[in-house]
């Protein structure tokens, strides 16, 4: 069984490679378009992993981070920020609000990938 993967991407076109990306490896990604969309399908149906983007409509992803880890369905839920922002605080109160990842776009595929696995304990 391959593992689910929600992506809270407002680029549609980050959110298409991405997903392309995540297929061609096995996994089964679904994209959600702003925050709330994100955290309603969250809900629906847990995911094994998010990544977040932090700057979008509906919500911005520190509160889909919030959100996320109240809900007794997802507070446990492995959460990679995938963001076009270095800000060295913002990495910060992401991983304290519950982020367990922060990556700045542009990035490495691989090491994704790699950070993926890890927290979705696969080899």
């Amino acid at each position: 069984m391959s593992h689910r993967i929600l992506i809270i991407e407002d680029d549609a076109d980050v959110a298409r490679l991405l997903c392309a990306r995540l297929r061609s490896v096995g996994f089964q990604p679904e994209a959600a378009a702003d925050a709330m969309q994100g955290v309603t399908l969250a809900q629906r149906c847990p995911p094994d992993l998010v990544i977040l983007d932090l700057a979008m409509p509906a919500g911005g992803g520190m509160s889909v981070i919030k959100r996320l880890r109240s809900l007794a369905k997802t507070s446990t839920l492995p959460i990679i920020v995938l963001t076009g922002s270095s800000d060295e605080a913002k990495k910060q109160e992401a991983l304290s609000s519950g982020a367990d990842a922060f990556v700045v776009k542009p990035y490495e595929v691989d090491s994704l990938l790699a950070e993926i696995r890890g927290r979705l304990c696969l080899a």
